[in-house]
């Protein structure tokens, strides 16, 4: 992919399932690489697979607070010597509850975990992106933010803030040469899904799909490589969906 060799790239929740793939893909490309998750032996872990000391950077931080998010976003600046890719890929959720049964603590935690975190992340990083007068924000979003998903209304609500953040940041820094894109995947199996759902829940989300199949995690992280990349140096304001062709909600 043009444009990624040697690049400054800061991933939020690298150590697991997409934000691992994206990881992985990154510096396959040759990219700089800062990891960032709240989960330290993961990372530990990823980065010994990795093997790229020279041009990978570590850091256990809780980005849905502020401190927490600046102190990455600073720590890659100081490691790399500047910032030209954000990619937001930490969140989640814990399916079950409908609106009635949510608690307020539970809504403002989701909300927190994949929207909060996502515009910290952006807050602290468009000023360092700005400086290149180049740069790029890859948001993960999710098809339930789209098109809903059954008992998980705060992460419906809260993908689809990003979608909505997504298009705002584009409108207020593409002057500014930054280009902001998202990834709404669809059912993807990754560890999360594996804990949360049965082999037989996995398997009726395939079933909505065109493709007849749940995705991986790498054909999510191809698709995050390409907005990040120069290959999409016309795009702004999109949010792909990787979902197989689903066909209906889940």
């Amino acid at each position: 992919m043009r444009g990624l060799s040697d690049a400054s790239v800061l991933i939020s929740g690298a150590a697991a399932g997409i934000g691992r793939a994206v990881s992985l893909a990154f510096v396959e490309c040759g990219s700089r690489v800062s990891l960032v998750d709240i989960d330290g032996p993961a990372l530990d872990l990823l980065a010994r697979e990795l093997d790229a000391p020279d041009r990978i950077a570590t850091t256990v931080a809780d980005v849905t607070a502020a401190e927490g998010a600046r102190q990455v976003v600073d720590d890659t600046v100081t490691r790399f010597g500047g910032l030209q890719v954000l990619v937001n890929v930490v969140g989640g959720s814990q399916p079950g509850a409908d609106v009635i049964d949510l608690s307020e603590a539970q809504w403002n935690s989701t909300i927190a975990f994949n929207l909060t975190s996502t515009f910290l992340m952006c807050h602290f990083s468009i000023p360092h992106l700005r400086q290149n007068a180049k740069g790029s924000v890859v948001n993960i979003s999710s098809g339930s933010g789209l098109r809903g998903m059954r008992k998980n209304p705060a992460y419906c609500a809260a993908k689809a803030g990003i979608v909505g953040l997504t298009k705002a940041m584009a409108l207020d820094h593409g002057d500014e040469g930054i280009r902001v894109n998202a990834v709404a995947p669809g059912p993807i199996l990754t560890p999360l899904m594996q804990r949360l759902r049965t082999a037989e829940e996995i398997d009726a989300f395939g079933s909505l799909t065109i493709l007849g199949r749940v995705a991986t995690a790498e054909e999510v992280a191809r698709v995050v490589l390409f907005l990040a990349s120069d290959e999409a140096s016309f795009m702004t304001g999109q949010t792909l969906e990787v979902d197989g062709g689903v066909r209906g909600g889940f």
